[in-house]
């Protein structure tokens, strides 16, 4: 079998964005299919044999696969008892020749969705590709456990953003709230996977268990084993009376290890004791413990570089990754920007305990247009300091300012008069242009009287081009 890998989305009452994967080796069937489905407006992926099928699978987007039971390089029921192992939830139609519906049969009570027997109209093939992704959807939607906010969570929704990558996140999250599967979650710095790791706990059967997060970057490389599993007293100098680590700690619910790849090689082996055995070993201690713990990890490195270069356990590695979260970065979902700025403006508000503030259209233009390197917590940051700063109720693209925006403002020759004022400047002129010099609406847009923008403009010289 090949790696574990990710899914993803889908809008609510809508089945458009249910993505299907075909495997089919016959060329002639292949074609006809798709384009059959494409058609009809179903989003389709193909593949010709097992192989393939995993590359399509590692993209993440496939909501429903439809496989030949004879393939050149294994069986349909190959695929299916690997998408039961990795991929728990994806449902699987089997199409099989007159001979082999016994082989199909067996696989639907081994919980297969159905089977189609060839040759079969297209249009009864189409129906219950319908048929089926309408089920998912309303399956989906209704078996929802409770959210973060304690609310019900519906996936799909948007609680993690509005774009397919992240609904289809969210889709994924709800399909594993049954399973205690290790799930590896990648991603740049900043994207959220600590968000993605506290949804997939708090919707799972272990959500009212505890949840402990490790970020195995920050611990002491002396005390990486007494942190991790504990240690009973007299172990080493300085250990006074026993320590709980933080496994026995997460006993009963899930642990976050965050930045996996920062484990040192000595204690990567006693980490693969603890999931292949589910006992842990306290530093100096003669017994080991019996745990009951989901473990899910996160990296922003490479981790199949990090084993190919000898820095990571293969072994750990495979463990780890035996379902795959992958997190793109904020610039590959910018649909997710507007609404996470309007969020974490109400956030912050509140915690700061302002008047409500809101991002102006110039604003969400900025934003929009912005790199983000540091992702989500880029902008999570941008979006702090310009509540704490703005003065009125709208937040202008002026008061919004990247790391290297702000690094070039700490290192200008100018005076903060002369920074204020020509920001102050810029963003009259934007507010006018975009509203065609209409001088209430610009007032409005702006945050300020009618008479007080005719006095700034005034004083900058600002006049309608």
């Amino acid at each position: 079998m090949s790696k574990a890998e990710k899914p993803q989305d889908i809008q609510e009452g809508d089945t458009s964005d249910l993505c299907v994967l075909i495997v089919e080796d016959d060329e002639i069937m292949r074609l006809s299919l798709e384009d059959r489905m494409r058609l009809e407006g179903i989003p389709v992926r193909v593949a010709c044999d097992i192989a393939e099928a995993h590359n399509q699978l590692h993209k993440g987007d496939v909501d429903m696969v439809i496989t030949d039971i004879r393939l050149p390089d294994g069986s349909g029921a190959d695929l299916f008892y690997y998408l039961s192992q990795y991929y728990p939830g994806i449902p699987v139609i089997l199409m099989t020749a007159f001979g082999d519906v016994a082989d199909a049969v067996a696989l639907v009570k081994a919980g297969a969705l159905d089977y189609l027997a060839k040759p079969f109209d297209l249009k009864e093939f189409i129906e219950k590709i319908q048929r089926n992704l309408s089920r998912i959807q309303d399956q989906n939607l209704s078996a929802a456990p409770l959210g973060l906010d304690g609310k019900t969570f519906r996936p799909g929704s948007g609680v993690l953003g509005k774009s397919t990558s992240m609904r289809r996140i969210e889709r994924l999250v709800a399909r594993l709230a049954g399973v205690d599967s290790s799930v590896l979650i990648t991603g740049e710095s900043g994207v959220g996977k600590e968000v993605v790791a506290s949804l997939l706990h708090h919707n799972s059967r272990r959500a009212n268990k505890p949840f402990i997060c490790v970020n195995c970057a920050a611990l002491p490389q002396n005390l990486v084993e007494s942190e991790l599993f504990g240690h009973e007293k007299g172990a080493f100098t300085g250990a006074t009376q026993r320590h709980i680590g933080r496994f026995e700690q997460a006993n009963t619910g899930t642990i976050f290890l965050d930045e996996i790849a920062e484990i040192p090689p000595e204690t990567q082996v006693k980490l693969l004791r603890v999931l292949q055995e589910q006992v842990v070993d306290r530093v100096g201690g003669t017994e080991s413990v019996p745990l009951d713990v989901r473990i899910i990890a996160a990296t922003q490195v490479e981790l199949d570089e990090a084993v190919k270069n000898g820095r990571f356990r293969a072994d750990l590695y495979w463990r780890l990754n035996v379902i795959n979260v992958h997190i793109p970065a904020l610039r590959d979902r910018r649909a997710d920007i507007p609404f996470l700025a309007r969020m974490f403006v109400e956030r912050h508000v509140i915690e700061m305990g302002v008047p409500p503030k809101k991002l102006s259209g110039e604003a969400e233009a900025k934003l929009l247009s912005m790199p983000f390197p540091g992702n989500v917590r880029e902008l999570l940051n941008i979006l702090e300091r310009a509540v704490a700063l703005c003065d009125g109720p709208r937040i202008m693209a002026h008061d919004l300012m990247s790391l290297d925006e702000d690094h070039d403002e700490l290192t200008s020759p100018h005076t903060l008069r002369e920074s204020v004022e020509s920001a102050e400047r810029q963003a009259i002129h934007q507010a006018l242009v975009q509203c065609d010099w209409v001088i209430g609406q610009a007032a409005d847009d702006l945050g300020i009287s009618r008479k007080n923008l005719w006095e700034k403009m005034k004083r900058y010289g600002i006049e309608k081009e």
